[in-house]
């Protein structure tokens, strides 16, 4: 293997990615500490219907994750909203619509719910709107959809022979609470092609005084086409994808020379914290879900991750402000009594709501000032999937500081962290785990004690 030492530069590709890193830098988020009273919500911010790369009808989407319990749902599908008239063929071709759906939708709704058109073959059925599902499903103080897209990007690097063809690089993010559809722009590197989409949404966000939640997903999908210190320089995402449940292909844990998406997430708040003086980003899990027939560790089914978030009341707005501070959690199965920091006292404490027979383990992991964020290349395998290098960081960054067995546990900042963050493990399995080595509920929350640096 061919190893080379790199150390990451501090300029941004373009003045709106400046202009958008000032104002993090001066503006971000409220401490953790400043949580509101309230109660907690679960919610999923990445799921897929038929309106783009989904195998269900919208209305039936909604319903699994209502009647399992989740109180807010934000589906988002490719480039798109769920709005106007769109049919879809019914049987035959695998991105149609299921025939057992119109069945399952007419049982569940009734007969009239459900529009169909044509004979035979040539049979179509009607997605259900947003503005529909919203009418049907929310539920003062019970369920709430929110509007989100995934804004589905692929650059290249500049070609210099126009007779070949230069490899592709994906970039998927959402935007959640968009009014307006937000066209892809693709960059010529990962880091210009984020923020050049962040740029997009945030536009539309001061335009429309509309507050639009911007999301990186899937960091680690499918080549590795995301670093570290991309993540790291996308001064305009707020929210970072540390657990992502679509099944195959996904590489939350990385792979023999590339780092988990945990790796990822502590060596980007890392930078952005003692290089640039931004706030960290806070850490979403969610389902990506495509795949409501068939189960299997194979396939991006539904109910695999989620976020919980502490708001004052089930309303757009007091979701998104709370996400904002970062009060809220993300989990595979683990739920929390309570998640607090005292900034005055400097101290994290964690509570689990623990169930029968199930044991628990709080880690506080963070990374101590003066920690080198240099990264080792690893060229890869000739025969590799993807051509991206391989990275290697410091053990310094994102180390477990302290570790406790039970039901809660607290952390008390030295003044030497740059920032800490708890993850609870449990050992109760996942009903369809993510992966084999994701096999084991778990929870995680976000770094504190970073503000004022």
């Amino acid at each position: 293997m061919i190893a080379t030492r790199i150390r990451i530069g501090l300029s941004w590709l373009f003045a709106a990615g400046c202009l958008l890193a000032i104002c993090f830098a001066t503006q971000g988020p409220a401490a953790a500490s400043d949580q509101v009273a309230g109660q907690w919500y679960k919610g999923n911010t990445h799921a897929h219907t038929l309106w783009s790369d989904g195998d269900e009808l919208p209305e039936l989407v909604v319903d699994w994750f209502k009647s399992r319990g989740y109180q807010f749902l934000a589906i988002s599908d490719h480039d798109r909203l769920m709005e106007g008239e769109q049919w879809k063929p019914i049987g035959g071709e695998k991105r149609n619509a299921p025939p057992a759906s119109i069945e399952n939708a007419k049982v569940r709704f009734g007969e009239e719910s459900v529009v169909v058109r044509g004979e035979g073959a040539n049979r179509q059925v009607k997605l259900r709107t947003f503005a529909e599902l919203k009418a049907k499903f929310d539920e003062p103080g019970k369920f709430l959809m929110i509007e989100n897209e995934e804004i589905g990007t692929r650059w290249h690097e500049p070609n210099e022979d126009p007779k070949k063809k230069a490899p592709h690089q994906n970039v998927h993010m959402n935007a959640i609470n968009l009014k307006e559809v937000i066209q892809a722009v693709s960059g010529t590197s990962a880091l210009e092609t984020i923020n050049l989409n962040a740029a997009n949404v945030a536009s539309q966000a001061e335009r429309l005084q509309r507050p639009i939640l911007t999301q990186l997903n899937h960091p680690n999908w499918s080549y590795f086409d995301i670093s570290a210190e991309d993540v790291a320089q996308a001064s305009g995402i707020k929210f970072f994808e540390v657990c992502n449940g679509g099944g195959a292909g996904l590489y939350n844990e990385g792979d023999a020379i590339h780092p988990s998406t945990d790796k990822l997430w502590d060596v980007a708040n890392t930078i952005r914290i003692a290089k640039m003086k931004m706030a960290p980003l806070f850490g979403v899990a969610a389902d990506d879900s495509h795949r409501y027939h068939e189960f299997s560790a194979q396939n991006a089914n539904p109910g695999r991750a989620w976020i919980v978030v502490r708001a004052k009341e089930l309303a757009v707005e007091a979701i998104l402000d709370a996400m904002s501070r970062g009060d809220f959690y993300a989990s595979t199965g683990v739920v929390l009594k309570d998640v607090s920091y005292d900034a005055d006292n400097r101290v994290v404490q964690v509570a689990v709501q623990p169930e029968p027979d199930v044991h628990y383990t709080i880690e506080f992991v963070g990374t101590l000032d003066g920690a080198d964020t240099a990264c080792e290349l690893i060229a890869p395998a000739p025969d590799a999937k993807g051509k991206s290098p391989g990275r290697r960081y410091s053990p310094e960054v994102g180390k477990v500081l302290a570790s406790a067995q039970g039901e809660s546990a607290s952390y008390k900042l030295t003044g030497k962290e740059l920032y800490v963050r708890a993850i609870v493990r449990s050992d109760k399995p996942a009903t369809n785990p993510i992966s084999p080595k994701m096999a084991m509920q778990q929870a995680w929350c976000q770094p504190v004690g970073w503000e004022g640096r």
